[in-house]
C-alpha cells in the first residue's frame, strides 16, 4: 500500500471513529451496552424522577374489543387518573370516584368494578421490571410521539405470572350485578386461578427506550392466561382473557395538571 492510500485508510478510519463518539454526545446514551444493563440504567432513571404524564389503554379478549382508558398522573407511587373511571393509587391500594364518595374496586360490582379495577398502578411495574432485568432483550429501533427510542423486551418468570393469575382471578372473581359476572354470565362467586394453568401461561413486557436520556415513553404488557380443559362449572362462560395494557409515558418531571381531591391528599398524605 502507498502512503497516499494509507494515508486515506488512516484518516477514514478517524473520521469514522469521530463520528461515532459525535452520534453519542449527541445523546446516544446505550452504546455498547447489552440489555439488561439499558433495563437496570432505564429503571434507574424512572426512579429518579418525581412525575409524570401517562395514558393507558387496556384490552382485554380475542379480538380485543373491551376497552378501557385513563389518562393522568404518575408521581413516584402515586397515580391518579380520569376517563373510563376515575381511579387513584397509592402502591397496589386504589380508590374509585364513585360520585357520593371513594370506594375500593373490590367494594363495587358488575361491570363498574370490572373497569375500575382494570387500572394497574404504573409504578407496580417498575420494581417487577428489576426482577426480571436479566431476561431484557433489544427489539429494534421505536418512535413514540417523536422520541426515538429503543426497544426492551421482557418474559416474566413464574413468580410473576402467578401473581398476574391471581389478579386476574381477583377482578373476575367478584359479586355479580344484575344477570351476569361483570356481564360475562354465570353467578355467585368462583376462583379464576385454578382453572389457569400458570405453567402454560405466558406474560411479556415491550418497553420503548429512549436513547438520549434512557427514560421510559411506552410499556406494553400482554398476558395470554392458558385454561385448563373443563375446568368450569357448565353454567359459567367466559371469553378468552388475553390481555394487554399499554402505557405512554411523557412529561417527565414536568408540571401536569391534575386536580387530586382532598380526601385522597389526607388518606394518603400527599402534598
Amino acid at each position: 500500500m502507498n502512503r497516499g492510500a494509507a494515508a486515506v485508510l488512516v484518516l477514514a478510519t478517524a473520521l469514522g471513529a469521530r463520528a461515532q463518539d459525535d452520534k453519542r454526545a449527541g445523546g446516544d446514551k446505550i452504546g455498547k451496552d447489552k440489555p439488561p444493563v439499558v433495563a437496570s440504567k432505564c429503571l434507574a432513571e424512572v426512579q429518579k424522577r418525581r412525575s409524570a404524564a401517562i395514558a393507558v389503554v387496556n384490552r382485554i379478549g380475542e379480538q380485543q374489543q373491551a376497552a378501557t382508558n385513563f389518562e393522568g398522573i404518575l408521581r413516584k407511587d402515586f397515580a391518579a387518573v380520569k376517563g373510563t373511571a376515575e381511579v387513584y393509587a397509592k402502591g397496589a391500594s386504589y380508590l374509585v370516584n364513585t360520585g357520593a364518595r371513594f370506594d375500593p374496586p373490590e367494594e363495587l360490582q358488575g361491570q363498574e368494578a370490572l373497569q375500575a379495577s382494570s387500572f394497574r398502578n404504573p409504578s407496580l411495574y417498575f420494581a417487577e421490571l428489576q426482577k426480571v432485568a436479566a431476561t431484557a432483550t433489544f427489539g429494534g429501533d421505536e418512535t413514540v410521539d417523536g422520541k426515538d427510542c429503543i426497544v426492551v423486551d421482557y418474559v416474566a418468570n413464574e413468580a410473576l405470572v402467578r401473581q398476574y393469575v391471581k389478579e386476574l382471578a381477583d377482578r373476575f372473581s367478584m359479586r355479580r350485578a344484575g344477570g351476569g359476572l361483570g356481564g360475562f354470565g354465570g353467578g355467585g362467586i368462583f376462583n379464576l386461578s385454578s382453572a389457569i394453568d400458570e405453567k402454560k401461561t405466558i406474560a411479556t413486557f415491550r418497553t420503548c427506550v429512549g436513547k438520549d436520556d434512557l427514560l421510559l415513553y411506552k410499556l406494553e404488557f400482554v398476558m395470554k392466561p392458558e385454561m385448563r380443559p373443563n375446568a368450569l362449572p357448565r353454567e359459567i362462560r367466559l371469553p378468552p382473557l388475553d390481555q394487554k395494557a399499554e402505557i405512554k409515558f411523557s412529561k417527565w418531571d414536568q408540571e401536569v395538571p391534575f386536580d387530586v381531591p382532598g380526601f385522597i391528599k389526607n388518606k394518603w398524605g400527599l402534598k
